[in-house]
Parts: C-alpha cells; sequence; structure tokens
C-alpha cells in the first residue's frame, strides 16, 4: 500500500487544492490529512471612496479597481486569510461579537466547499481519504467534516482500509493560543487506549493523530509567552518541545507501523521511537506548497518513506 499524508493547511487554498490532486498524483492507495484545515485570520478589505485598502503580512494593499478585488481576494486566500470586503463606515459598526459570526460562518463557508470538492476528486479517482480536525478546528465544524461521502472524518474512530488499521485523534495538548480543540495529557491518554484497545494488529496500525510525541525530532517549536510573543534566546528565537507525553508513552507502548503528526509546523522530519516510524510532514501552506510523507508500506510490512514538496 502507498500511503500519502499531509496537514496543517490552515485555509491556504493552493495548497489544498494540491492536496485533492495528490493521491491521485503520487499514485497513493490511501491519502491521509492529519487536522488544521481553517485559517486563523479574516483581512478586511476596506473600501473607501471606491479604492480598497487591506494590510496583511504587514503590508498595505490598495486597489483602485473592483476587477483587480479577486485577484487580491485570491492572494488572501491562497495564504491562509479569510477575505472581507466592507466599506470603512461598515468595518467602523462592527463589534466583538460581529467578527466572531462573520469568522465563523467563513470558516464554514469554506470548509463546505473543500470537503466537497476533496468528496468529488478521491471518488472520480476511487482513492480513500481519512481527515481529522487539527486544534484549530473548533467544534462547530464537526458536522461538515462528517458530510463527506467518500471523505471520511476519522476522529476518535479506527477506520481499516485495505487491512490497514488507521487510529485517529484531532487536537493538541493546552498552549498560550488556548486553540478550540485541545486536551489534557491525561485526556490525550485516555483516547488513545480507549482506540488501541480495538486495534487487531499493531503490526498493520497507522496512528494519525495531529499532535507529535513529546521531545522528538519532530515537536521543537518557538517558544511563546503568555502575551503570545515569541521569546528571544540572545539575538534567536528560544524554542522547546511543543509535543504531547501522552502520545510519546502511547507510541512506545503499543508500536504501531507508523505514527503521522503535524501542529508544529516548523519541525518537519522522520523519527523512530522503538520500531515505530514517526513522522511530521510540516507545512508551508502560506507558501501555496504542500509539503507531504509518501510512505510505501510492503506486504511483509517493510516501510520506506520520503518527505515531498511541490
Amino acid at each position: 500500500m502507498k500511503v500519502f499524508y499531509a496537514g496543517d493547511l490552515h485555509g491556504g487554498e493552493t495548497a489544498f487544492r494540491k492536496f485533492t490532486n495528490a493521491g491521485a498524483f503520487y499514485k497513493a492507495d490511501l491519502v491521509i490529512f492529519g487536522g488544521d484545515f481553517t485559517g486563523k485570520m479574516v483581512v478586511p478589505i476596506v473600501e473607501k471612496s471606491g479604492v480598497y485598502t487591506c494590510t496583511y503580512y504587514g503590508s498595505t494593499v490598495k486597489v483602485k479597481k473592483a476587477k483587480d478585488l479577486p485577484d487580491l481576494e485570491r492572494n488572501l486566500r491562497n495564504a491562509g486569510f479569510y477575505p472581507l470586503i466592507i466599506s470603512e463606515g461598515e468595518l467602523n459598526k462592527l463589534n466583538e461579537e460581529d467578527a466572531e459570526r462573520i469568522i465563523k460562518e467563513m470558516q464554514m463557508e469554506v470548509l463546505e466547499q473543500w470537503i466537497k470538492l476533496a468528496d468529488e476528486r478521491f471518488k472520480a479517482v476511487g482513492i480513500p481519504c481519512v481527515i481529522i480536525p487539527g486544534s484549530v478546528d473548533d467544534y462547530y465544524l464537526d458536522e461538515i467534516l462528517n458530510s463527506g461521502n467518500y471523505v471520511q472524518n476519522g476522529d476518535g474512530k479506527i477506520i481499516n482500509v485495505n487491512g490497514i488499521e488507521i487510529l485517529s485523534i484531532g487536537g493538541s495538548k493546552p498552549s498560550v493560543f488556548k486553540y478550540p480543540r485541545e486536551f489534557s495529557e491525561e485526556e490525550f491518554a485516555e483516547k488513545i487506549n480507549k482506540l488501541a484497545a480495538q486495534v487487531k494488529d499493531m503490526k498493520k496500525c497507522i496512528f494519525n493523530i495531529h499532535i507529535p510525541p513529546f521531545d522528538t525530532d519532530l515537536d521543537l517549536g518557538t517558544l511563546y509567552d503568555d502575551d503570545l510573543k515569541p521569546v528571544l534566546d540572545g539575538d534567536s528565537l528560544a524554542t522547546a518541545p511543543a509535543g504531547s507525553k501522552a502520545v510519546r508513552e502511547a507510541i512506545e507502548k503499543y508500536q504501531p507501523l507508523l505514527s503521522l503528526h503535524g501542529h508544529v509546523h516548523e519541525s518537519r522530519g522522520i523519527t523512530t521511537l522503538g520500531k515505530t516510524i514517526c513522522i511530521n510532514a510540516g507545512t508551508d501552506y502560506d507558501q501555496g506548497l504542500l509539503r507531504g510523507a509518501l510512505i510505501d508500506i510492503s506486504v511483509d510490512g517493510n516501510v520506506s518513506y520520503t518527505l515531498t514538496a511541490g
């Protein structure tokens, strides 16, 4: 079996469209998505006196002709933002509740489009696709994640594909960011142990768990303080393990064939815990790149792998 894995696309339109074609491109038998579908920010494109202005990545962009707006919207979507065309007067009237409603509506609208697109493309090529929510994917999105006819939300389930059992758990441990879908280490351990008890053969099992195992090559991330500002270590950014101890302990205990992770974007890599091969595919969604991992599982259980980008 050939497996393609990716995650952490955070609203990046081009990267996601590449993901929906990746199964056919890599001639995969199974595609797995490791969570974090949604973007994190709405970017207003503010109209005043016929000129449209928006600011993102510290730069201000002005559009003087309405016909040029689709290009700006596309650039924002590709970077993982949700563009909102709005007049200056309307923007000034918005309150905090309005802002929360708008981002919720935009997340739902885009995710509905994505699941529909993924459903159509994976069905057309006959490649099963298992997905999970990440830490930023709120619970009000679950109905949409469950709406696919061909794409399956594996969160909290064991899904069997041609004899390979996929144990999937979304979310992450608590952080200073207070993401919507966070769990304590105790909760993670309980979730994994409950599902692991249902696995028939760990030698043919893939763990699809959004957060990587603690203190490995897969979880070294930038350290942030309680004000969400990066911590400095001299002239450099301080880093620290951001993974889960419960996930590491479970991998070491159960020794599945393969363990796939995301969450820590900058810690792309491959490591082993005991006999288990563990992979974090990383992400550069805001550059329009699809970073992933391609894994070949032979009949006798041997595994070969490579990190991909395109």
